[in-house]
C-alpha cells in the first residue's frame, strides 16, 4: 500500500513539473515572438535612408540648374558625385559694380541656392578694352582659376569708340580659345540711353554668339525702353536700379525655382 502511494505521489510530482515546463516552455515562445516581430533597422538600412536623402538633395540642386547648356548641367552633376566644388568665373569690365554690382548679387545668390560647397564663383573685374584685356594677359587670371562655367561681358561698351568690332571678336576668340575645358555664356554690357551705334555693336556680339553657338544672355529684355533712370552717365556701370534689373534677368537663368 505505501509503495503504492509513494509511486501515485511520484507520478502526480512529474504530471506536475511537466506541465510547468510546457507552460513555462509556452510562454517564453509568445515573448521570443513578439520581440522578433519588431521591427528593426539595422546600420545598412540607416545608410540607405541616407544615402537617399542625399540623393534627393542632390537631384533638387541640379533641378536649379535646368536652364544652363546641357553640358554645364553634366559637369555639374560630375562635381556632385565626385564631392567637388563647381568653380564659376563672373568676367567683365567695371559693369559688373563691384561689392554691391549685379555679379556680387549673383555670387551671394548661387551661393546660397546651390551652397558653397557646390559651387565655387569668382569675379573678375577689369577697367580695361577687350585688346588690354588680352595683350596685358589679364585673361589668364581668369584660366588660372580653371572654371567650368564662363559668364562674360566682353568689354563692348569699353571698346565703343576705341576698339572695333572686328577687333573685339578677335579678341574674343583668343579668350575662348584659352578656356575649352568651360562652358562661356556671353551677355553685352548695359544699355546707353538715346544711343544708335552701341545697340549695333551689342546686336553684333549676339550674332556671333550665334555664329559660335555660344548661349547669349540678353539681359535687355528686362531694362526699361528708357533706362535714363536705371545707368550712371558717363560710366560704364549702372545705378542700383540698373543693377537690380541686371541681376533678376541673371538670377531667373542661372537658378531656376
Amino acid at each position: 500500500m505505501r509503495n503504492l502511494l509513494t509511486a501515485i505521489i511520484v507520478l502526480a510530482c512529474l504530471v506536475f513539473l511537466g506541465s510547468g515546463y510546457l507552460y513555462w516552455k509556452d510562454r517564453t515562445g509568445v515573448v521570443a515572438s513578439e520581440v522578433d516581430s519588431t521591427p528593426k533597422k539595422d546600420d545598412h538600412s540607416e545608410a540607405t535612408d541616407k544615402e537617399k536623402k542625399e540623393k534627393d538633395v542632390d537631384t533638387k540642386v541640379v533641378e536649379l540648374a535646368s536652364n544652363w547648356p546641357e553640358e554645364a548641367q553634366a559637369d555639374l552633376e560630375k562635381a556632385i558625385e565626385n564631392e567637388e566644388a563647381y568653380p564659376i568665373a563672373i568676367v567683365g569690365s567695371l559693369a559688373l559694380g563691384g561689392e554691391d554690382g549685379w555679379a556680387a548679387m549673383l555670387k551671394k545668390a548661387l551661393e546660397e541656392s546651390y551652397g558653397d560647397d557646390v559651387v565655387d564663383v569668382k569675379l573678375f573685374e577689369y577697367d580695361l578694352t577687350s585688346t588690354e584685356f588680352i595683350d596685358e594677359e589679364k585673361y589668364e587670371d581668369v584660366v588660372d582659376f580653371s572654371p567650368k562655367l564662363v559668364l562674360f561681358e566682353p568689354f563692348i561698351l569699353n571698346d565703343n569708340g576705341v576698339v572695333d568690332v572686328g577687333e573685339n571678336h578677335d579678341n574674343l576668340d583668343t579668350f575662348l580659345d584659352e578656356l575649352s575645358d568651360a562652358v562661356v555664356l556671353l551677355q553685352p554690357a548695359r544699355p546707353i540711353p538715346d544711343s544708335s551705334i552701341y545697340p549695333m555693336q551689342v546686336q553684333d556680339l549676339e550674332r556671333y554668339a550665334d555664329t559660335h553657338d555660344i548661349p547669349y544672355l540678353d539681359h535687355w529684355e528686362n531694362w526699361p525702353e528708357d533706362a535714363s533712370d536705371y545707368v550712371v552717365n558717363g560710366e560704364s556701370a549702372p545705378n542700383e536700379k540698373g543693377h537690380e534689373v541686371w541681376f533678376e534677368y541673371l538670377q531667373e537663368y542661372f537658378i531656376a525655382e
